[in-house]
């Protein structure tokens, strides 16, 4: 078997623009999707993480990669992924685990598995945590608290809000609704958009304690290692990160200086499953817990659900129900959680019908615009 065709295709969708966290408003909303099909008839799909405004990017990179993949066996994902050229900056980066991605998708439906069982995985069903809580133009905290409680009343025993945009007075007031509206026994956490400093970083997570949330993400900037560091050893809420990293190098720092009490990572960006799969097992070695981070389409939140499965070491994996992108092309069981987890049981790779992608759709909902396809 050897890949004889690839397809670059872009998702875009229109939204509102009411909707916002601390650094974006959103307008719009793309991402990456590329397939690979083989000489045997198997179409693998892969999604990429992006730059929305520089997404051209993404699609130079992989141009430039796609002859390297004409001609070569599928069935070693690592290998191949792994062997293609290195590129400073995100997009080789995101290339590389899209491909990834597709090329395992390939290898399950081959062997007639579900991806987190090719990977591996024996569990069944992953924990997850619904993703949403954004700051919204007219909405007040009682419509806030009524989001969250509504996610409960689905069945997700997490969920996930954003703070860091207004003062400390009013998103912890913030806070403070939603812990009343969703109890006592559901996780809350809670993420600051890197826009904290050190001092009220700490502030924060003292407070957060005392509310019972869970984890405090990306609380300071990206680069603050010592800061995190500094966080995770003196406050009392674990630190989440981070979610827009590549560089391995970066990830052994976070773990080796203690910065994180959760591994955050973008299976679209740290490089694909195998890579994901290595980054859950070197947190496990320092006794961290690894988290799946996504909010782009189905694609990417499918492969998130199965390298929650894919091993014990993998917590609850963020489910997004703001970029909730294409999602009714999941299977019922992965979109209806059932006490606060989903089922990655039942499907072959990925759990999405490649001609599904293709299927016409309500304009509100998006679309797949075919950019260009090379074959062998």
């Amino acid at each position: 078997m050897r890949i004889i065709g690839i397809a670059a295709c872009e998702f875009s969708r229109t939204l509102s623009g009411t909707a916002w966290n601390p650094v974006s408003r959103w307008r719009e909303r793309r991402a990456p999707i590329l397939r690979l099909t083989a000489s045997d008839g198997i179409t693998g799909i892969g999604e990429g993480w992006s730059r929305q405004q520089d997404i051209a990017a993404f699609f130079e990179r992989l141009r430039l990669v796609a002859p390297l993949l004409l001609g070569a066996d599928p069935l070693d994902p690592a290998g191949l992924s792994g062997g293609l050229p290195a590129a400073a900056g995100w997009a080789g980066a995101a290339v590389a685990s899209a491909i990834d991605m597709a090329l395992w998708d390939m290898r399950a439906k081959r062997e007639g598995r579900s991806l987190h069982a090719a990977l591996g995985g024996t569990r069944r069903v992953v924990p997850v945590y619904a993703s949403g809580g954004l700051y919204v133009d007219g909405k007040g905290p009682e419509a806030l608290a009524a989001e969250m409680a509504g996610y409960v009343a689905q069945g997700f025993t997490g969920v996930k809000m954003k703070i860091g945009a207004l003062s400390f007075a009013e998103d912890h007031a913030r806070v403070r609704i939603v812990r009343q509206a969703i109890g006592p026994r559901t996780e809350l956490f809670v993420d600051a958009v890197n826009q904290l400093d050190r001092d009220g970083a700490l502030l924060w997570s003292r407070r957060l304690a005392d509310l019972g949330v869970a984890g405090l993400q990306a609380p300071l900037p990206f680069d603050d290692i010592e800061g995190m560091a500094m966080l995770q050893r003196q406050g009392p809420v674990p630190v989440i990160a981070s979610e827009a990293e590549f560089r391995p190098e970066v990830f052994q720092c976070l773990l080796r200086e203690k910065a994180v009490g959760m591994l955050q990572f973008c299976v679209g960006l740290c490089g694909g499953p195998s890579r994901a799969l290595a980054l859950i097992a070197e947190a496990a070695a320092h006794g961290v817990t690894a988290t799946p981070q996504c909010h782009a389409t189905v694609v990417l939140q499918a492969a998130s659900l199965h390298l929650g499965g894919a091993h014990p070491n993998a917590g609850r994996v963020e489910f997004h129900m703001f970029h909730d992108h294409l999602h009714d092309l999941l299977p019922p069981g992965m979109r209806a959680p059932r006490a606060g987890c989903l089922s990655v049981d039942g499907v072959t790779g990925l759990g999405i019908a490649p001609e599904a992608l293709d299927a016409p759709r309500a304009p509100d909902t998006g679309e797949i615009r075919a950019l260009w396809s090379m074959a062998a």
